[in-house]
C-alpha cells in the first residue's frame, strides 16, 4: 500500500467509525467496486483470473461480485425546494424569499407539491423546522436560512457529504489518469498563521464562494429551462475549507 494514501483513508477510517459502520460492511462494498473498477479497466475479454490478478481477490469472490451494482444517490427535494423559494418569482420578491401562508395559493404547500408530489407538505415542512431553516407561526413560514441544511450526523448530511467527496474524488481520480482536459483543481495551502488569522481567512472564502454558487445556480438554472427537458449531463461544482493546530496534523 502507498503511504500517500493514509492521508486520505485516516479520515474515510474516522467517518466510518463515526457512522458505526463495522468493517466487515466497509470491506464487502470495497469488494464490488473494486471489481467494478478492473471491469472498466479491462480490454477484450475480462476473466475472473484477470480481475483477481487485478484487486487482489480470489475468483470466486470476484464470481460474486460481478453482479454488484452501486447505487446512485437521489437528490435532496429540499434543497430543491429552498432554492426554488429563493428564485421563484412566485415566492420571493426583490428584498428575498416571502413569508409563505401555510396553504393557499402561493403557500407552502404549493411550493412543496411542485418539488414532491408523493410526500404530505407537512411533512417537509417539519424536517426543516427540526434542521432550523424555517420558522413557523400559526398562519406563515419563513425562511431563514440561505440553504437547507441537513441535521448534524443525520442520514441526509451523511449522503450529502458522500456525494460531495465522491465527485471530487472522481474529479481528481481523473486528472490523475489524464493530462487531457482535466477538472479545474486547486487549493491554497499555508502554516504558521494563527486560529483567528485562519477563521478570517475560511469567512472571506465562504463570502466569495457563495457569491460565485448563486451566480452558477442561476445561470445553471436558465441553461437548464431552455434545454426543453433534453440535457444529459450533469454537474457539482463547490469549494471547502478545513484548518486545524499543526500541532494536531
Amino acid at each position: 500500500m502507498h503511504d500517500e494514501f493514509d492521508t486520505l483513508l485516516a479520515p474515510l477510517a474516522h467517518l466510518m467509525v463515526t457512522c458505526d459502520i463495522p468493517f466487515q460492511d466497509l470491506s464487502e462494498q470495497l469488494k464490488g467496486h473494486f471489481v467494478q473498477a478492473a471491469m472498466t479497466q479491462g480490454s477484450g475479454k475480462v476473466t475472473d483470473s484477470m480481475l483477481s490478478l487485478k484487486t487482489g481477490l480470489s475468483r470466486r469472490e470476484v464470481a460474486r461480485m460481478r453482479a454488484f451494482e452501486s447505487k446512485p444517490a437521489k437528490p435532496n427535494p429540499l434543497t430543491r425546494l429552498v432554492w426554488l423559494w429563493r428564485n421563484e418569482a412566485t415566492y420571493c420578491n426583490a428584498d428575498g424569499p416571502r413569508a409563505l401562508p401555510r396553504t393557499g395559493e402561493g403557500s407552502f404547500e404549493t411550493l412543496a407539491r411542485l418539488v414532491l408530489q408523493d410526500v404530505h407538505p407537512r411533512s417537509l415542512l417539519s424536517v426543516l423546522e427540526e434542521a432550523d431553516t424555517v420558522r413557523v407561526d400559526d398562519t406563515h413560514v419563513t425562511l431563514i436560512k440561505e440553504a437547507y441544511i441537513p441535521r448534524t450526523g443525520g442520514p441526509e448530511q451523511r449522503a450529502y457529504l458522500a456525494e460531495n467527496v465522491g465527485d471530487h474524488l472522481q474529479a481528481a481520480t481523473q486528472n490523475l489518469a489524464t493530462a487531457s482536459d482535466p477538472f479545474f483543481e486547486r487549493a491554497l495551502h499555508y502554516t504558521g498563521l494563527t486560529d483567528a488569522q485562519a477563521q478570517d481567512l475560511e469567512q472571506q472564502f465562504a463570502s466569495a464562494q457563495m457569491a460565485l454558487l448563486k451566480h452558477l445556480s442561476t445561470q445553471a438554472e436558465a441553461m437548464k429551462a431552455s434545454n426543453a427537458g433534453k440535457g444529459t449531463t450533469r454537474i457539482r461544482a463547490g469549494g471547502y475549507v478545513f484548518h486545524t493546530s499543526e500541532t494536531d496534523t
